[in-house]
């Protein structure tokens, strides 16, 4: 008899409480699977650990090995990694140096090792939706958790008014949003703050935002628009000269401009930092309140603005 091989994939702010019931029912319905994850923070992590604790054989297929991909990673979140890849019965690495186009490698791996894929999606875009998409093109079996109601995850701080916006403390390249918002100058500077962090993480989007700076396409209060291979990055400019501090105006400008992007271009979630907060010097309550005011009411598309992370 075939063992039965389930790949699981699922979002990044998923907490225990959250799916423990459907990793029961999971175990329950299959007993003697294998399971496989990818290793990330969310999802990946709970299934892996519930892996450990209940004896499932599991096997890991990470994207970059161990430190390379939990270098930005919470102490707890690192130790989870180290003892799910020590606990694992099989384990892969496809790429030694980050490069964000492995994520959907790693992703199309585990599902091709699996009999069946376990979704844990709200249907909304970002790295699950695109497993989701693969595993029905090749036509796997799929069972799928959608209701994640039940306890909220502990990222979430302020309740708002739109069920679409929402602020959380957490690290903003985790988001499964379609699109994220990077702050930048407009002389061709990523040195600092958040940009150094896309530049590290996007080369090419570094080469590019160059280029377009040269040719004085970036300009204050304008947002410039990059696709990557995994999302659309959308690149604000709230500075003129690194050197100097962001204006309230140009933020705001920003702001405005995003939400048309958004609806032309048919985003439907979005990720985003407290923009000119930080390396900015515009006082955070400032930032805060325009924000608020500007993007709160918005209910067409998913909204959510990260906390200043102070290591970046």
């Amino acid at each position: 008899m075939t063992t039965i091989k389930i790949a699981f994939t699922g979002h990044r702010h998923l907490s225990s409480a959250q799916v423990v019931s459907y990793l029961n029912k999971l175990h329950q319905d299959y007993p003697d699977a294998i399971w496989i994850t990818g290793g990330a923070v969310g999802l990946d992590t709970e299934a892996a650990l519930y892996a450990m604790k209940h004896a499932i054989p599991l096997w890991l297929i990470l994207p970059f090995p161990p430190l390379v991909m939990s270098k930005f990673w919470k102490d707890h979140q690192k130790t989870a990694l180290r003892d799910t890849w020590a606990y694992a019965e099989k384990t892969s690495v496809l790429a030694p140096a980050y490069d964000v186009s492995v994520y959907q490698r790693r992703n199309e791996r585990m599902v091709d090792l699996s009999n069946m894929v376990a979704a844990f999606w709200d249907g909304s875009s970002g790295g699950t939706g695109n497993c989701v998409r693969y595993a029905l093109k090749v036509g796997k079996k799929m069972v799928r958790f959608s209701d994640f109601s039940g306890i909220k995850p502990q990222e979430e701080v302020t309740p708002s008014s739109s069920p679409s916006y929402r602020e959380l403390h957490g690290d903003i390249f985790t988001s499964n949003a379609e699109a994220i918002v990077n702050t930048v100058n407009c002389v061709g500077a990523m040195g600092k703050g958040i940009a150094l962090e896309f530049k590290k993480r996007y080369p090419d989007l570094y080469a590019a935002y160059r280029q377009a700076c040269a040719r004085k396409e970036i300009q204050p209060g304008h947002v410039w628009v990059y696709q990557a291979k995994d999302r659309i990055i959308f690149n604000a400019a709230v500075k003129d000269d690194w050197r100097d501090a962001s204006r309230i105006g140009w933020v705001e400008s920003c702001l405005k401009e995003l939400i048309e992007k958004c609806r032309t271009m048919k985003v439907k979630s979005l990720a985003l930092p407290w923009m000119g907060a930080m390396n900015g010097r515009i006082p955070v309550d400032e930032i805060k309140a325009s924000t608020r005011k500007i993007l709160s009411g918005i209910t067409d598309f998913d909204i959510s603005v990260y906390e200043i992370r102070k290591n970046i």
